[in-house]
């Protein structure tokens, strides 16, 4: 399997046939930008005291992808997390998420996990069209850890996390694995190691009654 990281595999697992995230996922645009502020955290790279974000260190080059969060923390810091994912997924254009996921999509183009092409005639987006192979490479992965006796690593619980979170996962797996899956991922939540995880959904989920309460 190709080495890639929580964001690039989680683009990669939500890209739809078209090439691009659905029109109507929000959900899906909150968990990407979450993913990103996760990974640096992750990787020590940013630091997170509770309460808001600051830079720990500079951007290694092999993160570059991830440079529109980066900057956006290091611009604003301390800034609270959920105002990096609604810089990203909250506005009233599309212009910083496609920001993000243009990045995010050209290092998997560099790694030959996408095909990069123009969004039509009239638009001048690129889209990023999933290998199969590589998608399913990812959901093995999930797979071994999770339903197998694999070693469970921070990686692949943030990124199921995060797929499930977005709905995502349920489309990989069988009513069967489904049912397993739900039990792993409710002993994952209860477990002290994963708290940062589990705190990053639960500031998705709060956006997402925000906006909801906002609808109404």
């Amino acid at each position: 399997m190709k080495n890639l990281s929580i964001t690039q595999q989680y683009l990669l697992c939500v890209l739809n046939k078209n090439g691009k995230l659905p029109a109507f996922g929000l959900e899906k645009t909150l968990c990407l930008s979450a993913a990103g502020v996760l990974e640096l955290l992750m990787e020590d790279v940013l630091a997170f005291d509770g309460k808001k974000l600051t830079v720990q260190s500079t951007l290694p080059e092999e993160k570059g992808y991830l440079r529109p969060v980066y900057e956006v923390v290091e611009r604003k810091q301390p800034v609270k997390f959920e105002a990096i994912v609604e810089y990203f997924s909250l506005t009233f254009t599309d212009k910083h998420m496609d920001e993000l996921i243009d990045s995010i999509g050209v290092s998997l183009a560099q790694q030959g996990c996408v095909k990069k092409e123009k969004g039509g005639l009239f638009s001048g987006k690129d889209i990023y069209f999933p290998n199969e192979t590589d998608v399913d490479s990812v959901v093995q992965n999930i797979r071994a850890e999770l339903l197998e006796d694999g070693e469970l690593s921070e990686d692949i619980v943030a990124l199921t996390v995060l797929l499930n979170k977005s709905g995502d996962l349920q489309k990989y797996f069988s009513a069967y694995e489904k049912k397993d899956l739900k039990k792993r991922l409710k002993e994952i939540k209860n477990t002290p190691q994963n708290e940062m995880i589990q705190k990053v959904v639960e500031y998705i989920d709060s956006l997402l009654c925000l906006i909801i309460v906002a609808a109404t």
